[in-house]
């Protein structure tokens, strides 16, 4: 193979990272210089001369024919008695007698001529492949000097896109380093320095071990960078590195890289901080925790349904007991089985609240197993859930609050129909309510009685006895003058009740007068009421 020296001006960095290359893998800086050009360059590798010496003797005769061949062609050629007229067949000739004279010389010397390499700082010779040999050249050594110009433009696009890509490395946040064969640090980039405070001096050549980085972190990591040695799998894992921000996640990925002749001569680090992102997914999955939780313990039933198909998603416990199914019976059944179908305008107007204002509160009933309807009331609002619009509902069972509404208007009912005078005092004596018998009594309407207290038509000593034994004992039976509407004077006969809730506290009190005695009053008018 012909070449030529050429001399580089490297920077050290660079240098560093051919020769802990070169030491790696055993072989000249020049030889692993020279296969980074042709990577780069696509140029294809000449396939490997047998080291067999049987086998260089065996082949040098053959080979020497072959080259005593073509240094006669030059002869016929210039004779005008070749076939070899046209400027691209000539090429191929001088490229051939090129690459046979280099053989030839490479069998016999039994070893490929390699220049010897400068030091760092010096520059480096690089061994470049000759693309051909003029047939008109005297000497085989001589170059011409178009390909001195070629030659410099091809060292001038290396330097160009060195920096290039040292520019874009550095400029990554990311980390990235090269391990060789050895797994010592050959390359790292600027992320990488910084986070664990290292000047490439103090990385290059050095293992992880070496660095100190620790072994508890790295354990696992170790046998990972062999296997990508080993096998040239790209492996892509997670780990968490004490750095100058403290401990940090990562998500890095071992990538090989393979020599001319397909080996494995080095592997490519590259690491993400994934920190942020694995505190929010331990927060979303503490939060998905709680609202599980919350979820499954909550008093009220909660159903998830479908926003469009109203199919059930998900359910509480609580709510499939209540109805008397398991929860896995309960989301096997088809939700008009449990929840009747409701009248289609009253439907359309709770939907139509819902999408206007993302939450609405109606009444409906649920089916039981047993075959009991239990009214319940529904607070249902607008989720995503799973990546999805859903209706969330709060299912609460009113049967209670029902019924205790169904007994007070039979209640209200009695007391409207009854001939006798009622009326409801809250515990600061104002007017709550009176039926129609107490109105026709006094002659004051609903809205001018309600919210006034007592003793604005009672003469003010019966009210005072009056409150004073409803707090003491609960009761009052006595006689009270009271003024009426349209002035009259009345004697009534006042039994009263305090009225309590459940827990035995005192909310109302019930008043029943009678007329014990009526009589006309010219000069004296009801009083202004006090309120």
């Amino acid at each position: 193979m012909a070449t030529k020296v050429v001399t580089f001006r490297l920077p050290d960095d660079l240098m560093e990272a051919i020769t802990s290359q070169a030491q790696a893998t055993g072989r000249p800086r020049t030889a692993v210089v020279v296969d980074a050009l042709k990577q780069v360059f696509d140029v294809p590798s000449p396939k490997t001369v047998p080291t067999s010496n049987a086998r260089l003797h065996q082949q040098q005769g053959v080979i020497g024919q072959e080259v005593a061949s073509l240094k006669q062609q030059p002869v016929e050629l210039r004779r005008g008695t070749t076939l070899y007229s046209n400027s691209g067949r000539q090429k191929e000739f001088e490229s051939s007698l090129s690459s046979s004279q280099t053989l030839l010389d490479e069998v016999s010397s039994g070893q490929p001529h390699t220049p010897h390499s400068q030091e760092r700082g010096m520059g480096v010779d690089v061994t470049q492949t000759r693309e051909g040999v003029s047939p008109d050249l005297e000497s085989p050594g001589s170059i011409p000097k178009e390909y001195e110009e070629t030659l410099e433009q091809l060292s001038a696009k290396v330097e160009q896109r060195a920096r290039m890509l040292e520019q874009v490395l550095s400029a990554s946040v990311d980390h990235i380093c090269m391990y060789d064969r050895l797994g010592r640090y050959t390359y790292a980039n600027r992320a990488f320095l910084q986070s664990f405070q290292l000047e490439r001096t103090e990385l290059y050549g050095q293992t992880w071990q070496q660095v100190g980085l620790p072994a508890e972190a790295m354990k696992g990591f170790d046998p990972k960078l062999q296997i990508t040695l080993a096998t040239g799998q790209s492996i892509a894992e997670e780990i968490s590195l004490p750095t100058v921000n403290g401990v940090r996640d990562y998500e890095y990925i071992l990538s090989p890289i393979h020599s001319t002749d397909g080996s494995i001569e080095a592997v490519v680090y590259t690491a993400r901080d994934i920190t942020e992102r694995k505190q929010a997914e331990e927060l979303l999955r503490e939060s998905e925790k709680n609202y599980r939780n919350l979820f499954e313990w909550a008093h009220d039933s909660i159903f998830i349904t479908d926003s469009s198909t109203n199919i059930l998603w998900d359910v509480n416990e609580h709510a499939a007991r209540r109805l008397g199914y398991t929860r896995k019976q309960i989301l096997a059944l088809p939700p008009e089985k449990y929840s009747p179908p409701m009248e289609p305008k009253h439907r359309e107007a709770v939907l139509r609240q819902l999408w206007q204002t993302g939450h609405v509160v109606f009444e409906h009933v649920h089916n039981c197993k047993n075959g009991r309807q239990m009214p319940i009331e529904v607070s249902s609002r607008v989720i995503e859930y799973g990546g999805q619009l859903a209706i969330q509902s709060f299912v609460r069972d009113i049967t209670v609050r029902k019924q205790a509404e169904e007994r007070l208007s039979l209640y209200r009912e009695i007391v409207a129909q009854s001939k006798e005078a009622i009326a409801i005092l809250d515990l600061q004596g104002r007017y709550v309510e009176q039926n129609p018998a107490h109105r026709s009594l006094l002659g004051y309407s609903d809205e001018e009685l309600r919210g006034r207290i007592a003793n604005f038509h009672l003469e003010e000593d019966g009210y005072t006895r009056l409150i004073q034994e409803l707090i003491k004992k609960g009761s009052y039976r006595g006689e009270v003058t009271s003024h009426t509407n349209k002035g009259e004077l009345l004697t009534l006969e006042l039994n009263a009740v305090v009225l309590r809730n459940e827990a035995g506290k005192p909310v109302w009190y019930l008043i029943l007068p009678r007329v014990k005695q009526a009589s006309k009053s010219v000069d004296s008018a009801p009083v202004a009421p006090n309120t």
